[in-house]
């Protein structure tokens, strides 16, 4: 993160800043896509049958099945310019030239929420399972609206699904090494690229374990403000049942 000037005065180095802020906004776009994406997949999955339920949830797990190099090697026959995407728009006339949507940020953020996603629904799910959703027909009974239930009283029932899910989410985006490296190319150096490139082809081992650590400092930043905040609702909620 700093460096030493002519006279012997620590600098701080831009670049390496500007790589962690991207970093760190690629993994909350990317938590927040997984949010959105994966709340209603587990919400439609808790209000089925057990027996759809069982088939579901294997659905969502799939992607485990493969490694994430198997996966993105699949987005990038997809979204490459003679790929599938571009073929049905060309067809259907609404593209008449390459999409150039690889090794774009956008694709970085398609391979992030697509690989990171059942992290979300999962715990979403399991908070979900043991919601009482009595309390919903009680909501329905007092005239709340399906938006009404669905904010005001399904969602913070699984506040702490929600929570676990952006734990589990935001850690391994922020650090992912090979979706950025697969579907961004340079164009999308996160700081897993970063510290590869230290270890690998810069021989900078010291700078490389700095770096480490420093992410390691952030990663644990986030989890203890996610702690934090949990326990904050926590303590509002039992504020408002007393």
């Amino acid at each position: 993160m700093f460096d030493h000037d002519w006279d012997g005065s620590l600098v701080l180095q831009q670049g390496y800043v500007s790589i962690f802020l991207r970093s760190a906004t690629m993994a909350l776009l990317a938590t927040s896509g997984c949010v959105l994406l994966g709340f209603p997949v587990a919400l439609f999955i808790a209000t089925r049958a057990p027996t759809w339920r069982a088939v579901l949830l294997v659905l969502v797990t799939i992607p485990f099945w493969t490694c994430v190099v198997v996966q993105m090697c699949g987005w990038i026959i997809v979204m490459a310019d003679n790929g599938l995407l571009n073929r049905v728009l060309a067809v259907l006339g609404i593209l008449r030239g390459p999409l150039g949507l690889l090794y774009t940020d956008i694709a970085t953020l398609v391979g992030l929420v697509y690989a990171f996603t059942p992290f979300m629904v999962l715990p979403i799910f399991a908070a979900l399972d043991e919601f009482d959703w009595s309390l919903v027909e009680a909501a329905y009974d007092l005239g709340a609206n399906r938006g009404a239930a669905l904010l005001q009283v399904i969602v913070p029932g699984c506040r702490s699904g929600i929570m676990a899910g952006i734990g589990l989410v935001f850690v391994p985006a922020l650090g992912s090494y090979a979706i950025p490296s697969l579907l961004g190319g340079n164009h999308a150096f996160m700081v897993g690229n970063l510290i590869d490139f230290q270890f690998a082809g810069g021989r900078d081992w010291p700078l490389g374990a700095a770096m480490s650590f420093v992410l390691l400092a952030v990663v644990l930043l986030a989890m203890l403000a996610l702690r934090l905040t949990s326990i904050l609702q926590r303590q509002e909620l039992a504020h408002d049942v007393a």
